[in-house]
């Protein structure tokens, strides 16, 4: 599966080639037929392109700065896109979109799209449920360290299922749960609540360089040339090497290095955590005062993770969607108040019931007796019957 810096890679070469330029979509295997009219309608620019873990984001619009649509891409086991300059390759059975310049302002270029998920929808919407779903990212600038630990230190999942929980940490693969987990030396089974403050902010650190290497170098193993524990019959350190599986995928662990410490009890979770997208620990990113300050002026914007810049679309997103969950709430408790009012002043009571009851047959052979008829009288109306007295006999 591509991991989350594969994705930040991609997102990278695409905001040189694509970003800013005119593209007309088409999609050759007819899976993604109404998403590519929909970028046409929108306008066909790409605005910007965000990831979030192991999800790209691509705003198109109308020009260079309004964003009407979004393109929500996951790439599964064997996704890709490629852009192409020169000659272009035919198209596969497995290319949902197809990308091609339309403005005439640079180079012709054509990207191909194939991916497990391909979906689109509006920025607002879309984006902003699914980010909101999602644990913070090491490889953005917004991450915030605090919200990993604070899921950790509520959960008594084992930390090697934690990694793999995108709503916990954003972009961790299996191959990078493996590597991180050995370095930091922390045992798949240890119960994530166990971990201290310290161990998880190391834990995280270690995440965080893991994957930049990957996003500098291209490789999964970054300047190394091989694997420290992964796939392998014995360790970095030369302690042997056992795997499990864990979450439908398997984990490889040190018996020297990583130890299980089953007597060790949970630690209280941290109270009053600031959630900031700019507090990092300081061994991996500049998260000093001036740095802060320069970050939220615009002024000699700063670098973080691999730098990415700050964006502004997540924090507005996410704003979208709470106002538009608080209109629907006070929508919803009008409607109750409405009803309630409605049914204290019988205005119900007063409506016509609907009959729902269907009128009985009779069974086949059974006695039914029938009224006869009457016979018309003078001038066409009918004569009531009339039950004859007693007293006058015949």
């Amino acid at each position: 599966m591509v991991e989350g810096d594969g994705c930040h890679r991609v997102a990278a070469e695409h905001r040189k080639t694509l970003v800013g330029r005119k593209l007309k979509a088409t999609s050759p295997n007819r899976r993604f037929r109404a998403g590519a009219l929909a970028i046409n309608k929108a306008g066909g620019v790409l605005v910007k392109i965000e990831v979030h873990g192991k999800n790209l984001f691509y705003f198109f619009g109308p020009d260079a700065t309004r964003a009407m649509l979004v393109v929500h891409i996951h790439f599964g086991m064997a996704g890709a896109f490629a852009v192409y300059t020169g000659k272009e390759p035919e198209t596969t059975a497995n290319t949902r979109l197809r990308l091609t310049t339309a403005d005439g302002s640079g180079p012709e270029l054509a990207a191909h799209l194939s991916a497990m998920t391909v979906e689109h929808g509006r920025p607002e919407k879309l984006y902003a449920e699914l980010a909101e779903k999602l644990g913070p990212d090491p490889l953005r600038a917004d991450a915030d360290v605090k919200k990993f630990q604070e899921r950790c230190k509520t959960s008594k999942k084992p930390i090697g299922t934690m990694l793999m929980d995108q709503s916990a940490i954003a972009g961790v693969g299996n191959i990078y749960r493996s590597e991180v987990l050995y370095e930091a030396g922390v045992h798949p089974c240890q119960p994530a609540n166990t971990l201290s403050s310290a161990e998880l902010a190391g834990l995280w650190c270690t995440i965080v360089t893991h994957m930049q290497s990957g996003f500098r170098t291209g490789s999964i193993w970054g300047d190394r040339e091989e694997a420290l524990v992964y796939g392998r019959d014995q360790s970095a350190c030369g302690g042997s090497v056992t795997s499990m599986e864990m979450g439908g995928r398997t984990v490889y662990t040190c018996a020297t290095k990583q130890i299980l410490d089953e007597a060790r009890q949970p630690v209280a979770p941290p109270k009053g955590l600031v959630r900031s997208g700019t507090e990092h620990i300081k061994d991996v990113v500049p998260a000093s005062v001036s740095e802060g300050r320069k970050r939220r002026t615009g002024e000699g914007l700063g670098v973080q993770h691999v730098a990415l810049k700050d964006d502004a679309t997540r924090a507005e997103a996410l704003a979208w969607a709470r106002e538009r969950r608080q209109a629907a709430a006070a929508g919803r408790a009008s409607a109750a108040k409405r009803k309630v009012s409605a049914k204290a002043s019988g205005w119900e009571a007063s409506q016509p019931r609907q009959r729902t009851a269907a009128r009985k047959r009779p069974a086949t052979g059974s006695r039914v007796q029938t009224r006869k008829r009457p016979a018309a009288a003078a001038g066409g109306r009918q004569q009531k019957l009339r039950k004859r007295p007693a007293a006058l006999g015949a």
